[in-house]
């Protein structure tokens, strides 16, 4: 399987880069969550979760926070207006949803959750990146890739959808169907039938898309990513929301 992951700064930098001091730019703090449980006959569950420490003097940060925390443990965060954080219960909620799963089943059941973050663009974008993989049964297990980006000035994720939208959607889309069919084999056979992407993340001087496995090629290829340069989607005449 292929891993497509993006690292820009270790950790000792985000703290680094974070100060006090009032003329400076303050960075979010981030620092990992580590859950891990591990019933060696009937499931395993490991979450890293990377959460924002600094937050209670920064209505942005704890913005992001909370944001990342729905995106990250909950499928629809429209309904999540209650939801408080509590990183340990979620977790244990996923390891008891896992053991369940395994005294139904009967195969070893697992579930692991690896999230890091980065800033790009000047460190006015903060990202995160979560590889997702798990088993509940069958031939293979299931993985996934996705990313969020956050602007540090507003706390807004980054919808990068429109990219596919509008007048520039077609040559868009002729962009990474070529890029696509030039490295993979693919399920798809025409740029008509190249599906709406689930997954995308701002790099330092472009944009990641990421297909999901089965979503243009088959299981074995794994996590695929096509990056787009900046210059190359303003080519198409999209507009790049974030400059």
């Amino acid at each position: 399987m292929k891993s497509f992951r993006i690292f820009a700064f270790a950790m000792v930098l985000f703290l680094a880069l974070a100060c006090n001091n009032s003329g400076k730019v303050v960075l979010p703090q981030l620092e990992p969550f580590v859950y891990e449980t591990d019933e060696e006959d009937s499931h395993s569950v490991r979450i890293s979760y990377q959460r924002i420490v600094n937050t209670e003097d920064n209505d942005i940060f704890a913005k992001i926070e909370r944001q990342n925390y729905i995106n990250s443990f909950f499928n629809d965060s429209d309904e999540c207006d209650d939801v408080v954080i509590d990183l340990e219960a979620t977790a244990k909620s996923i390891a008891d949803e896992y053991a369940s799963y395994a005294y139904e089943y009967g195969p070893v059941c697992w579930y692991s959750m690896d999230q890091t973050s980065f800033f790009v663009r000047d460190n006015t974008v903060l990202c995160y990146e979560t590889l997702i993989e798990s088993y509940t049964g069958g031939a293979h297990g299931g993985c996934s890739l996705w990313y969020e980006c956050f602007d540090l000035a507003t706390g807004a994720i980054y919808d990068f959808s429109y990219l596919y939208d509008g007048e520039w959607g077609s040559a868009m889309k002729e962009l990474v169907y070529a890029k696509l069919a030039a490295d993979q084999v693919l399920l798809i056979e025409s740029v008509e039938e190249l599906p709406p992407f689930r997954s995308a993340a701002l790099t330092e001087s472009g944009v990641v898309i990421i297909y999901q496995p089965y979503e243009v090629a088959c299981f074995a290829a794994g996590i695929i990513s096509v990056e787009v340069t900046d210059e190359e989607i303003v080519a198409t005449g999209a507009p790049l929301l974030w400059e």
